[in-house]
C-alpha cells in the first residue's frame, strides 16, 4: 500500500493558525482524503496546536513539529514540542450539560479532540512531548494504493 508523509515545522504561535489549518488542508488534499474528514481533521490539530501553545508554552510559543501521514487507510497526525508537559487525566472533562451562557469559555480542546478522532496518545519525555492522532478509515478506498509520496515544509 502507497503512504503519504507531509511535515510542519515552525515555532507556533496563535499567528501561525492559518498556516497550519492550511498545512493540515494540503495534507488532506494530497493524501486523497475523504473531504468530509477535513474539517474534523483541522479542528482537532487546531485545538492541539492552541493548547500546546497556551499551556505547554504559556502563550509565547516555541518549537512545534506537525507530521500529517497515512498508514493503509488511517491517517496518523503527530506533534511534537519542547513545552511544559501536562497529566491529560487531570484535566476535567467540561459540564456540557450547564446552559452555555454559565460555561467558563475554553476548556473543550481536548474533549473535542477525542470526540473528533478514533485514537489519542500522549508521550512525555526529557527529549518533549508527542501528541498522535489517529482517524481510522480516512483515506478514500479507491486510493489506498497509491503511490508512496512525501511533502515537506518549513
Amino acid at each position: 500500500m502507497g503512504s503519504f508523509q507531509s511535515e510542519l515545522s515552525l515555532i507556533g504561535t496563535f499567528a501561525d493558525m492559518p498556516e497550519i489549518l492550511a498545512f493540515v488542508t494540503q495534507a488532506c488534499e494530497q493524501a486523497r482524503l475523504n473531504p468530509a474528514l477535513y474539517f474534523d481533521l483541522q479542528l482537532a490539530v487546531e485545538e492541539a496546536c492552541a493548547n500546546v501553545i497556551e499551556h505547554a508554552y504559556g502563550g509565547r510559543g516555541g518549537d512545534l513539529r506537525i507530521r500529517f501521514e497515512t498508514q493503509a487507510r488511517d491517517i496518523i497526525i503527530t506533534l511534537q514540542d519542547h513545552g511544559r508537559a501536562f497529566d491529560p487525566d487531570r484535566v476535567a472533562a467540561p459540564n456540557l450539560n450547564r446552559p452555555l451562557a454559565k460555561r467558563p469559555i475554553g476548556g473543550l480542546g481536548l474533549h473535542l479532540m477525542y470526540q473528533l478522532m478514533d485514537e489519542i496518545r500522549f508521550a512525555f519525555s526529557d527529549s518533549g512531548n508527542t501528541l498522535v492522532m489517529v482517524k481510522r478509515s480516512a483515506v478514500l478506498e479507491d486510493h489506498a494504493e497509491s503511490p508512496p509520496a512525501e511533502v515537506v515544509h518549513g
